[in-house]
């Protein structure tokens, strides 16, 4: 029965929304160390406003003592403490109430996936950008999630949350203060308004350590309020799980009462009642991650790149200007300095990353990294030699290895189906056929890769063989992901869509129109460009599609970006000033001449920073 029947088809027992749920986990530090060849203890982790000290030896003693001392009650060969007696009071003395207003759990995330199971509501609000923890959750739950967007400076819009409370119906409320990843604080007084509502308000406290502020003052006055901290963050134990909630007795007592019974492992326990007892030498190092936080700041403030927000907490947020918010966090991670892009998981932060603090070599790291970026992706000389051309009517792009990072999808797809078909050829000899030119259709470049590999006459495999197992491998299949997936956007967004407001915008590639017309949407920019010249419309060297997007454009005068000779010498066969750019993983020493000889005026970096300099 495993091969036919119900057995064979086990999603049909599952929820049909989280049937298409897939994981893509965070990779561990020491994967990560694999894959860009640089020692752990070599990178910079400042992705997860985690505290990188070390903790005090008193809190490793007690660990040590409560896994293999029954002196507690526990041990690691007993279960843990179900109600959490001691933890929960020594939780309440620090915050001076009795530990009937105290919960604890693995993490805050556990503590918040309780609240969620236990208030009876159809609907939570959030304001976005924030914590995505609390969307996750909801999706889980089948609780809907009503986002009431912040304002421009990442404060809550609270007339505005209200307004959904009070037109939804909605019983809870979830709110970090500070937020994450914004780092702005949601004043007292703002919390207070809030709570007056007929509602549960949950305000997420994780980072109040750094902040120094908290709503403790409002628990007494508001028994619809839930505070939320962990121990992840100001005590270094992200790796140990420890959360806890302090609210009303009535409310605290269902929460332990749903809430799984070992929820607190002994050496959970153990460290985070050591770390309430060591608490002042713990805010040592949360001193020094603030200091490290406005070293950052005030270096931060005058990078080219990245401009900081305000915060609150042990991180900073930064628009990234210029470049590709993605591409210069690809960028750092190579370097070993890891930080996070968002993307539009918690909100709409595609051109952001956040930066957490660090040890203090960590921050040098950082700060090296970002020197070479701007090193490597900025040419100050094409940037002005760039400005002197900007007097044309339209502005033309080549697709792949422009806009669009192909270096995992097409160039990956020629390499696959090249050994498929038992050729092992190397991106060398890929970068070498696309310097000769004449090499602007994948197919027929693995194709002839093949047979010049394998000194053979075409006959086997033919042409169609190729390209029907490059499809495959490019497309993807339902069982296999296609590696189109795995393209990312090469310039800024931002930067593209200025552009467009002052010049006409339109796209000569080599991809077929469905390709084309497949990245555009998928990279968020179709409605930057008006027209586009495909694979179907002529193959480059040919002019021909430069014309046709030209004419369909109503433009006589106009700039081409391509990384190739193909790109470049159809651009000036048409009439027009070629734009040479460096694509991913080249060399802009090597490529400048390659593309200057075959007609280039200039030659941009990767990413295309010097952009700027139309604007």
């Amino acid at each position: 029965r495993t091969s036919s029947g119900i057995m064979a088809r086990p999603l049909k027992f599952v929820r049909e929304d989280l049937a298409r749920v897939s994981y893509s986990p965070v990779r561990p530090l020491d994967v990560i160390s694999a894959e860009i060849g640089i020692p752990p203890h070599q990178i910079a982790k400042l992705d997860a406003n985690e505290n990188l000290h070390p903790v005090p030896t008193e809190m490793m003693e007690a660990l040590t003592s409560a896994l293999t001392s029954f002196s507690s009650g526990c041990s690691a060969q007993i279960y843990p403490d179900p109600s959490q007696t001691n933890l929960r009071a020594d939780i309440a003395a620090m915050h001076g109430i009795s530990p009937d207003r105290v919960v604890a759990g693995s993490g805050s995330d556990d503590i918040l996936d309780i609240i969620m199971r236990l208030v009876d509501t159809d609907s939570c609000i959030i304001c976005p950008p924030t914590f995505g923890m609390y969307k996750f959750l909801g999706t889980i739950m089948r609780i809907n999630i009503i986002e009431v967007p912040r304002k421009e400076n990442f404060q809550v819009d609270v007339p505005a949350v209200v307004k959904a409370i009070r037109e939804t119906k909605c019983k809870l409320v979830m709110l970090p203060s500070p937020n994450n990843p914004t780092g702005t604080i949601l004043p007292n007084e703002d919390i207070r308004v809030i709570c007056q509502e007929d509602c549960l308000v949950v305000i997420d406290e994780a980072y109040s350590d750094f902040a120094g502020v908290s709503a403790e003052e409002l628990l007494d006055e508001f028994p619809n309020l839930i505070l939320c901290r962990t121990f992840s963050k100001w005590a270094g134990l992200a790796g140990i799980r420890v959360g806890y909630a302090i609210g009303h007795p009535d409310f605290i007592e269902r929460m332990l009462a749903i809430k799984q019974p070992y929820n607190v492992n002994v050496a959970a326990e153990a460290m985070a009642r050591a770390a309430l007892k060591h608490r002042e030498k713990i805010l040592v190092t949360v001193r020094s991650l603030l200091n490290e936080r406005e070293r950052t700041i005030e270096f931060l403030k005058a990078y080219k790149f990245l401009s900081p927000y305000p915060t609150h907490s042990n991180f900073v947020l930064c628009d990234v200007k210029g470049v590709n918010a993605a591409g210069m966090n690809k960028y750092l991670r190579k370097k070993g300095v890891l930080t996070r892009y968002f993307g539009t998981q918690g909100g709409q932060l595609q051109n952001n990353i956040r930066i957490s603090a660090g040890r203090p070599e960590d921050t040098e790291r950082l700060f090296e990294a970002l020197r070479s970026f701007e090193k490597d992706r900025f040419d100050a000389g094409a940037c002005e030699e760039l400005r002197k051309h900007k007097d044309v009517e339209c502005l033309l792009w080549d697709m792949d290895g422009v806009l669009v990072d192909v270096s995992g999808s097409y160039r990956e797809a020629i390499l696959k189906t090249a050994a498929h078909f038992g050729a092992n050829i190397t991106h060398q000899d890929i970068g070498a056929a696309k310097a000769r030119g004449g090499a602007n259709n994948d197919w027929k470049l693995t194709y002839d890769l093949i047979h010049a590999h394998k000194k053979t006459d075409g006959s086997s495999p033919t042409l169609e063989e190729v390209t029907k197992e490059f499809e495959l491998l490019y497309q993807g299949t339902p069982t296999s992901p296609g590696l189109k997936k795995l393209e990312t956007l090469l310039p800024s967004l931002k930067v593209l869509e200025e552009l467009s407001k002052k010049y006409k915008m339109g796209i000569v590639t080599g991809r077929p129109k469905s390709d084309c017309e497949y990245a555009l949407q998928t990279m968020g920019i179709a409605h930057i460009f008006q027209h586009c010249g495909c694979m179907e419309d002529g193959i480059k060297p040919d002019p021909a599609p430069v014309k046709k997007v030209l004419a369909d454009l109503g433009c006589t005068t106009a700039l081409m970006f391509g990384d190739t000779v193909d790109d470049c010498r159809a651009a000036v066969a048409a009439g027009i000033k070629a734009i040479g750019t460096v694509a991913p993983g080249h060399s802009r020493d090597a490529d400048r001449p390659i593309l200057i000889e075959a007609g280039a005026s200039l030659v941009l970096s990767e990413g295309v920073a010097e952009l700027e300099a139309l604007l």
